[in-house]
């Protein structure tokens, strides 16, 4: 009755189709996709495909990437030939890199394939650096007075095509002090963007031990100790001039 009194004076055609839309739900219109208000998860009634188009709809898929180490894998030994005492003590000797396993040293992290590894997992891009030094080569209470390695490696394995290789590097004996080595060199440098996933590197046979010319040289057989160190940032560089 309150119906037919909002409608007295217009017309029955008007007046059923007055009615028809308002009992109509609007939703039942909607063809989507939804908004953060009116959705889907929210109306009873879906969204219409009639002849005027199509229903839409949005919904979302979604992982986790979870971040992991930046890890010092492998390092590793190396072994020189042999070389006798008139070698040393009569002039500068070169000895190549050999073969086999250290019957001595205080070291114990190193392996024998030559093989060197970084693995980065962090998933920040920052890059990472990783420095070697060596301390004095000693036999005993016998010593080499001046010696210094040419340290070679040998790029294998990089996940990222952008990382560098790994530098050569002429390491001298260095002082040991508080269980570490006080000048270490870079040996291998990622910077941003290059280093992630795994990288790998091996001892090359360019690498050569220089002992300079010794006259008061002992027989022995002479250990050093290599000290690797793998820092979560580039190593910073220095400006052309």
């Amino acid at each position: 009755m309150r119906v037919m009194k909002l409608v007295s004076g217009v017309g029955s055609s008007v007046a059923i189709t007055m009615l028809a839309l308002a009992l109509t739900p609007l939703v039942a219109l909607a063809s989507g996709p939804g908004t953060s208000t009116s959705n889907l998860t929210n109306v009873s009634s879906g969204y219409v495909a009639d002849s005027t188009g199509g229903a839409e709809a949005t919904s979302n898929a979604e992982f986790t990437v979870t971040p992991g180490p930046l890890s010092l894998n492998q390092v590793p030994n190396i072994v020189f030939g042999s070389v006798g005492v008139k070698d040393i003590s009569s002039a500068d000797t070169n000895i190549p890199i050999s073969t086999g396993t250290p019957t001595g040293g205080t070291a114990y992290d190193g392996n024998n394939a030559g093989a060197l590894n970084v693995t980065d997992y962090r998933g920040d891009h920052d890059g990472w650096s990783l420095t070697v030094g060596m301390s004095p080569f000693t036999s005993g209470t016998n010593s080499i007075t001046n010696a210094q390695l040419t340290l070679d490696e040998t790029a294998g394995t990089l996940d990222n095509t952008a990382t560098a290789a790994p530098m050569s590097v002429t390491l001298p004996q260095s002082t040991v002090t508080n269980d570490w080595i006080s000048s270490p060199k870079t040996l291998w440098n990622a910077a941003a963007k290059s280093g992630e996933g795994s990288n790998s590197a091996t001892t090359a046979a360019s690498s050569k031990l220089t002992i300079s010319k010794q006259p008061d040289v002992s027989a022995g057989t002479y250990n050093a100790t290599l000290y690797w160190a793998l820092q979560n940032a580039p190593a910073a560089t220095t400006p052309a001039q």
